[in-house]
């Protein structure tokens, strides 16, 4: 009995003691035990639990133990035990350093910041703006201002893009608040005016449109006054986002004052425009559910990066969960749970959520391949087997990856299913609409397993031999695309063309007999060692790169992949070529869910997101503290980026390369 007693008030006072500094616990000659805590380097108090005594020498302990506690959280919490002394310094070559404070009489030296965003603003040839612009001119002056006294002036603006560029405003206003956390309490009346010149009243976001801006900043006396010209909605809005970049909070990062004042440079001129039309990243939400908060909070970061389109890995073989309402049975086979599903409205929703932040929305609907649960109702409505090798338990001969499923290019009734899906696709899509038609990973086995589908081909004339499939799969494509097609002609619109996958079907012995290079973009998703985009350049093909051994996210999480960390992505170079339209960083999501997502995309996408809109010669070592001052701006606006270096590196610019 006694032992036992021991064991419990052991494992009692154990837990009590667990959090406090220095506490150990041991049993003494006397059958009682010793708990010693100490509550910081000075304190110190012994407790004893007799046994013999009764429980409340236990509850005694604890009450002790639980006021010791308390004087560590108010060690630990006052003020006067912490007092840091140190600015940071901007050196125009290397950046911002961290460095004692400076005497009196240099506190306000142009060059001397208490807060570590605000230098790094200020700092260098381009200060802390991410994607770095074409051309710029800063002060390393700044003057305090306020949201609440800035104003912007549409009178330049056509009538037709001032709503949408009114919405873009109250987007500024709310990032401009996010960079003191919610709470700008130094409330200046310094007037800024903002006028903004927008030349054409589209508001159609494709490849072609002109992104470029000219932003001008000017502060004359009391007032400061800023021009952001641009042809289209979209160049003004990367304009404003601009602005964003030219402003920080002079709250140094270790102060627990609830103050904080904004800070715009005094002077700027910015003359910018993207290198390529196609600035995008890929969320994969089908293997595992990302929730549309999450979603919104990616673009959100896309945004700040001037990066797009979105392109929306939305169905795979592992589940359906996009709302058709001509096809519901989609969801209720597909989806993992009532809970999770994109319903239409939230879609709607997602779409002007993103066209707002300058973002395109590209939904992708993988197929023949990857397409499985959410198509195996076929038989019990008449229709057939709409999918083939569905949950397969053999899956290494039947897919790259469980679960399995294909769709049967046999059954016509599958494309006619296809084409009530691909109707409220098109009607949710702004036009012109662009679609993704997935395309890659075919496993012909599967298909060579399936009775219904080898007799078709024999009837075909087809061969069940590698070409005679490749010809079954392209066979599926241009039936697909023709149902595609005519959703599009019956909502107005006109043909354009579709993405697809690199595959075999895309080799450059076979693509030109198969995919009509007016009708289909391909996206290469080869490793770098690869010809095959350059081979697909020269046959004159349009193309968008996205190499998996450096600009997947997923890398290094699974099998002999490699992990790609920010200056990897920065370093890889895009041919500059009419028919490369840009690139994509994908995040493929086997292992990674809502809670890991913001840590995986961020901050590397950024890098692709620079290299896609700047494209410049320069290596990672210029762009650090440029990329440092980025990760705090989209932690500020409550994205989660995951950490670039040791917090001495990043409170010393250039010194850990």
């Amino acid at each position: 009995m006694e032992r036992k007693d021991k064991i419990i008030c052991g494992i009692l006072l154990s837990q009590i003691l667990k959090n406090t500094h220095g506490s150990c616990w041991r049993v003494g000659s006397d059958s009682t035990i010793v708990i010693v805590a100490r509550a910081g380097p000075l304190l110190a108090s012994q407790y004893v639990c007799n046994i013999k005594m009764g429980w409340h020498w236990v509850l005694l302990a604890s009450v002790l133990v639980h006021s010791a506690r308390s004087d560590v959280h108010g060690l630990k919490t006052n003020p006067d035990t912490y007092k840091p002394s140190w600015v940071y310094k901007c050196d125009p070559e290397y950046g911002c350093e961290r460095s004692d404070q400076p005497s009196q009489g240099h506190v306000n030296a142009t060059n001397v910041f208490k807060s570590l965003d605000l230098c790094r603003t200020v700092c260098g040839r381009f200060g802390g703006m991410w994607p770095r612009p074409v051309t710029a001119s800063l002060s390393q002056n700044t003057i305090k201002i306020h949201p609440n006294s800035i104003r912007f002036d549409f009178r330049d603006v056509p009538l037709e893009a001032k709503e949408i560029l009114v919405e873009m405003t109250h987007i500024t206003i709310a990032n401009l608040v996010a960079e003191c956390a919610g709470n700008v309490t130094d409330v200046v009346a310094t007037p800024v005016v903002v006028r903004l010149t927008v030349k054409s009243p589209s508001l159609t976001l494709t490849w072609d449109t002109n992104e470029e801006y000219y932003l001008d900043v000017q502060s004359k006396g009391d007032i400061v006054t800023v021009h952001i010209s641009a042809e289209t909605v979209y160049g003004a809005r990367h304009g404003l986002e601009t602005l964003t970049h030219l402003t920080a909070s002079d709250r140094p990062v270790y102060s627990t004052e609830q103050r904080c004042g904004l800070h715009i440079l005094a002077a700027a001129t910015v003359r910018d425009r993207p290198a390529y039309g196609h600035r995008g990243l890929v969320l994969d939400s089908s293997r595992n559910f990302m929730p549309m908060v999450d979603i919104k909070r990616t673009i959100d970061g896309m945004a700040a990066t001037k990066m797009n389109v979105f392109h929306w890995h939305v169905t795979d073989s592992h589940s359906f969960p996009l709302e058709s309402k001509s096809v519901p049975q989609f969801t209720k086979y597909g989806a993992y749970s009532p809970h999770e599903l994109y319903r239409t409205e939230e879609v709607q929703e997602l779409i002007q959520y993103a066209k707002v932040r300058g973002v395109r929305v590209v939904i992708e609907i993988d197929s023949p391949a990857h397409a499985g649960n959410g198509w195996q109702w076929g038989k019990d409505y008449g229709y057939g087997d709409l999918a083939v090798c569905v949950n397969a338990e053999s899956w290494r001969q039947l897919c790259i990856q469980p679960p399995c499923g294909q769709l049967n290019p046999a059954n016509q009734a599958v494309y006619r299913v296809l084409r009530r899906l691909y109707k409220d696709i098109v009607d949710l899509l702004p036009k012109p609409a662009l679609f993704h038609v997935g395309g890659d990973e075919v496993h012909l086995g599967c298909w060579n397993s399936s009775e219904e589908i080898v007799n078709y081909m024999k009837h075909k004339g087809l061969d069940t031999d590698v070409e005679g499939f490749i010809s079954l799969w392209a066979e599926f494509h241009s039936k697909a695309l023709q149902k595609w097609d005519e959703e599009i002609l019956a909502s107005g619109g006109e043909k354009q063309p579709v993405l697809i996958w690199s595959s075999e079907l895309t080799q450059p012995g076979r693509i030109q007999n198969y995919l009509d290079k007016d009708r289909y973009i391909i996206e290469v998703w080869e490793p770098l060692s690869s010809p095959l985009l350059t081979q697909l350049m020269r046959l004159g093909y349009k193309t968008i790169s996205i190499p998996k051994d450096i600009w997947y996210l997923d890398h290094g999480l699974w099998g002999k992949t490699k992990y790609s960390n920010w200056r990897r992505m920065y370093g890889h170079l895009l041919p500059r070529e009419p028919t490369v339209l840009g690139g994509e960083v994908a995040l493929w999501s086997e292992y990674i869910d809502a809670q890991a997502l913001d840590t995986r995309v961020w901050p590397r996408a950024a890098a692709v997101g620079e290299r896609l809109w700047s494209d410049l010669r320069s290596g990672f070592a210029a762009a650090e503290p440029r990329m440092q001052r980025h990760r705090a701006r989209l932690l500020a606006r409550g994205l989660r980026p995951d950490v670039l270096t040791p917090a001495w590196c990043a409170n010393h610019d250039s010194r850990c390369f």
